[in-house]
């Protein structure tokens, strides 16, 4: 067993869901959906790449970094995936929602309803700067989500948003794809310019109601 998938079956499992792996995957209650965590380690820095396997030709992909050499830069990009997206997937894939990380709202996309799993804004930041989250940011999301023509019983946003030295950098992806309408979403409210690094990210995902 990886270090990644001994680190997912427990959070799984202080969550109440036994899992069982095999190879890197993670399987709770022994069957799919299933959860794998890849690390790709660098001198000071490296990057998890998290994947959920809802079924056959039907995988969820999120990315974390994890800033640090070696074990602390694994435990930082876990702690990272963690706080950002695990309880978001945890809600809409195993049906198990802890409302301190994640909230569940009935949204519409062209007639078509939806629940909403919305996790909590994660922030990081350099030393002696604040991280701000826009007070108008959530609804520029919400609404981009919902203009949108969803068709499948599942779909999936990431928002990302990063400030260094006063320059911004914005990405979206939707069902791992580039999202256009999401970064137009990012950009329409106003962010702080602070010097040094700060970021915000966001994970939410759509089950058919």
């Amino acid at each position: 067993m990886t270090d990644t998938s001994r680190f997912i079956s427990h959070l799984f499992a202080r969550h109440g869901l036994e899992a069982s792996v095999e190879g890197e995957w993670v399987l709770p209650n022994s069957q799919l959906p299933a959860l794998r965590a890849l690390w790709s380690p660098g001198p000071q820095s490296g990057r998890l790449d998290v994947q959920a396997m809802v079924q056959e030709k039907l995988i969820v992909e999120e990315c974390f970094a994890g800033m640090g050499a070696a074990e602390a830069g694994l435990h930082d990009a876990l702690t990272n995936f963690t706080l950002n997206s695990f309880h978001v997937l945890l809600a809409a894939l195993w049906g198990h929602e802890d409302r301190e990380h994640v909230s569940a709202e009935r949204w519409t996309s062209y007639g078509k309803p939806y629940i909403a799993y919305i996790g909590n804004f994660g922030t990081r930041a350099s030393a002696g700067v604040n991280a701000t989250i826009p007070p108008k940011l959530l609804g520029e999301i919400a609404n981009a989500i919902q203009a949108e023509s969803l068709t499948k019983d599942l779909h999936w946003f990431r928002l990302f948003y990063c400030g260094v030295e006063g320059e911004h950098t914005f990405e979206a992806l939707k069902d791992n794809s580039e999202w256009s309408a999401g970064k137009r979403s990012l950009r329409a409210v106003e962010w702080d310019k602070q010097r040094g690094y700060y970021s915000v990210r966001l994970f939410v995902m759509l089950k058919a109601a």
